[in-house]
């Protein structure tokens, strides 16, 4: 039915009168789920400093030992090497506005009910926008993020090594058996790589060693959803995967890569969004949050924008997120008796997010 323009039926009996209006209601159940991963990332801020510093150390080595010989070396200096040091800075800052008031507004309403009804979910929506720019921002950042440390992009070979052919030939279920067995396999290998010694997988090159309990997959979903119509116990029963293939997932629409030069006059449905902004195109203006689609005509400045990728990534191992710190968040109102009206104000600050050095992040992507 076509949206209400506010014109009343007539009265089937007096047709010089018109049917009222029975009740107003507005929906409250607007976000049914929201984005967890944002909120297993939060770390402590506050409003004391802006800086966390984070301090990466290698392993140190042993040397032959000359008994009585090493008695002249007892005053030899043994420094470790200079830790890395990576720091994530309290540097973003953002608002969130809105303007209600008790008066003219209310005539819009034909009970007090319906009426503080939509205030208060116009008022909850602030807390609820904010959720809303936490989770995209931080799930695009988790998408479209490649650390450049050796070993952090594995890739997984779906096609035939002798012929080329997709899936060894296969169609069907039995396409997807083979699909989900070497993406199973993959994983499996990689997790035996990541618990040996090794320089691999973070991107100072020390040395580590991770536990698997302690190793994070985050999916992209376009691959789960596909191996979810197998059997999932015979292809992940073993080395933990089935664990892992139960963690997070999330939309293949977070996952691209970031533009690396300027765009112009993209076409509709190309480009997405790294920030939650603001784009003005023929006098019209759309707003969009990480996530969305960037509207045609657009230009696109280097790093706010990104594609499908042009190899499918599976999914991101990791082993410990990357940090999501806030610096406050305070709600405000101002009262002003000239206009009648209530400014309420949500803002708040948290920190750009980066990858934390010291460990893997790690994309898992087909070949």
């Amino acid at each position: 039915m076509a949206a209400f323009t506010g014109q009343l039926r007539s009265n089937e009996i007096f047709s010089a009168l018109y049917n009222m209006i029975i009740s107003q209601e507005v929906f409250a159940d607007n976000l049914g789920k929201h984005q967890t991963l944002v909120d297993k990332a939060r770390v402590d801020g506050g409003l004391f400093g802006d800086t966390k510093l984070f301090y990466s150390t290698d392993v140190l080595k042993s040397v032959a030992w000359g008994n009585d010989a090493e008695a002249a070396n007892l005053l030899q200096l043994h420094r470790p090497a200079a830790p890395e040091c990576q720091a994530i800075h309290l540097d973003v800052f953002r608002q969130i506005c809105l303007t209600v008031d008790n008066y003219l507004s209310k005539r819009a309403w034909s009970t007090e009910g319906a009426f503080s009804s939509f205030n208060s979910v116009m008022l909850g929506w602030m807390r609820e926008t904010k959720r809303v720019y936490d989770g995209t921002l931080y799930n695009v950042f988790i998408g479209t993020t490649k650390a450049s440390g050796a070993g952090q992009t594995i890739s997984v070979n779906l096609d035939s090594a002798s012929s080329g052919d997709p899936l060894y030939g296969l169609t069907g279920v039995e396409a997807e058996q083979m699909e989900a067995m070497l993406i199973a396999q993959r994983l499996a290998d990689l997790m035996v790589e990541m618990g040996d010694y090794n320089r691999d997988f973070n991107d100072y090159g020390n040395l580590r060693s991770y536990a698997e309990d302690g190793i994070k997959v985050i999916w992209n979903s376009k691959f789960v959803n596909k191996i979810r119509k197998i059997d999932l116990p015979t292809i992940f029963h073993k080395d933990g995967l089935m664990d892992k293939f139960e963690e997070e997932v999330l939309p293949e629409r977070y996952f691209g890569d970031v533009n690396a030069s300027k765009l112009t006059s993209i076409s509709a449905n190309t480009v997405r969004s790294v920030l939650e902004k603001d784009y003005t195109v023929g006098g019209v203006t759309t707003h969009v949050f990480p996530g969305d689609y960037i509207p045609a005509g657009a230009d696109v400045e280097i790093g706010e924008g990104y594609t499908a990728p042009a190899k499918d990534v599976i999914c991101k191992v990791l082993v410990k997120l990357p940090p999501y710190m806030s610096a406050f968040e305070v709600g405000t109102s101002f009262f002003n008796p000239k206009s009648l009206t209530e400014n309420h104000y949500l803002t708040f600050g948290h920190n750009t997010i980066e990858y934390l050095k010291n460990y893997p992040f790690i994309t898992v992507q087909v070949k």
